[in-house]
């Protein structure tokens, strides 16, 4: 099970898909979940970063069905990398980092909000700007190198970040 990330092939997977959607996974933008951030920064680890998620794996090729709830929704796929995962000496795949200044290109965020109905929101960090900082790229509102500072600490959001225990 490989679980070094490649922070390069995550970043440059979220720059080539962020607007559109790899046809080899289901879109969750349609249908009843309209919601498909987790899923797109589960294909950036797993299809750029090279992050083996046998666990949550694709089954069908182009006809693709989903065979866990961490791949998709942003509580399980948190739990999974950073408590149910075993990469190497069977510590899990990933780490929960609550602070903004531990964060690399290629870590996952998640936003809080209350009224959203908790943690509702996953992106991967692909930039850090020199002026505006922590930037990200997401599915469901698409976006490329949006700063982290024009939704956080503003708009009663919290933020959290998955990093991988290795990466390369």
């Amino acid at each position: 099970m490989n679980t070094v990330l490649n922070r390069k092939g995550a970043i440059e997977y979220a720059e080539k898909w962020y607007d559109s959607h790899n046809p080899d996974y289901v879109n969750y933008d349609e249908g009843e979940y309209q919601v498909d951030c987790t899923n797109f920064v589960s294909q950036c680890w797993h299809e750029g970063g090279g992050i083996d998620m046998s666990p949550l794996v694709w089954t069908g090729g182009s006809t693709t069905i989903v065979t866990t709830d961490a791949w998709v929704n942003v509580d399980a796929f948190a739990k999974y990398m950073t408590e149910l995962s075993a990469g190497y000496d069977n510590l899990p795949i990933a780490v929960m980092k609550w602070d903004s200044n531990e964060v690399s290109v290629g870590d996952i965020v998640q936003f809080y909000n209350k009224e959203r109905g908790g943690w509702h929101h996953s992106a991967i960090i692909t930039y850090i700007d020199p002026v505006y900082g922590l930037c990200y790229t997401a599915h469901s509102d698409s976006v490329h190198n949006k700063p982290l500072s024009d939704v956080y600490p503003h708009q009663e959001t919290e933020v959290r970040f998955i990093c991988p225990r290795y990466a390369e």
